[in-house]
């Protein structure tokens, strides 16, 4: 891990301090509040109780931060991003807000939109209800009128839909199972996508449909229900425009 990049520090107990009588060997951190997870487990750590699903939110939110900082070549250390404290998640740290469920989705979609590393709370949490309301898009990221023809009459383009894929790719003794969900104008467009961020063999093998298939056995094993509950959410208002940046891809790679 970048140490530099995350901000190690000494922050923990003062010189002096004991505890269950015997001195207390100081917490190296990362940034002001969190310990340095490199280390051995120290009498000073806090403890925190929590539940195995939200364990599970953490690192679904950690997942798709480091994917999308790849993806789109985002000049930022992911762990630094976890640990660092966000308006998103009213001023805590994804570490910590994201065990809860409504903060897990808010990350998810911060980064599936891919529009920085911090956004208005309340902003999100219109997009996450999913309403329809078409003001959602304009409060992010303003109007963007509809184009006309030379005459004024609407260009007559294929309406934009929530289309999911799901791959799965067996050689060379490597199992590579992969879901993608995009708003796209149609199937051409989204086996394009997949092209370009799987390869065009991958993208020749893709099962793409319209709309989200629940009981397919690749989205079974790969979606968490969280991200399921997001992309409806998304599928109710793809003529926003925010649904066109709308992006989610889980890969699963087994190597024998």
């Amino acid at each position: 891990m970048d140490m530099s990049a995350a901000g190690s520090i000494d922050a923990g107990q003062h010189p002096g301090n004991r505890q269950n009588g015997r001195d207390v060997e100081p917490t190296r951190r990362i940034g002001a509040l969190f310990p340095d997870p490199l280390d051995e487990d120290g009498a000073a750590d806090e403890v925190v109780v929590t539940t195995r699903r939200a364990i599970g939110r953490v690192a679904l939110v950690a997942t798709e931060t480091a994917t999308r900082f790849q993806r789109d070549a985002v000049e930022h250390d992911p762990m630094s991003w976890m640990f660092a404290p966000r308006q998103l998640f009213g001023g805590a740290a994804a570490v910590d807000a994201c065990l809860d469920r409504q903060d897990c989705m808010r990350g998810i979609l911060l980064h599936g939109l891919g529009i920085g590393l911090d956004a208005d709370r309340s902003a999100m949490d219109e997009l996450l209800a999913g309403d329809g309301d078409e003001r959602k898009g304009r409060f992010l990221f303003g109007h963007q009128p509809s184009s006309r023809s030379s005459r004024g009459r609407r260009r007559t383009t294929p309406r934009a839909r929530m289309y999911t894929a799901t791959i799965v790719d067996t050689r060379d003794n490597r199992m590579m199972q992969v879901f993608h969900a995009s708003i796209a104008r149609d199937v051409d467009e989204v086996r394009t996508r997949l092209a370009g961020r799987f390869g065009p063999d991958a993208a020749d093998l893709a099962d793409i449909r319209q709309g989200v298939h629940v009981a397919s056995p690749p989205v079974l094993a790969l979606v968490p229900e969280p991200v399921l509950d997001l992309i409806r959410n998304m599928e109710q208002d793809c003529s926003s425009p925010t649904a066109r940046h709308f992006a989610v891809d889980i890969e699963m790679g087994i190597q024998a």
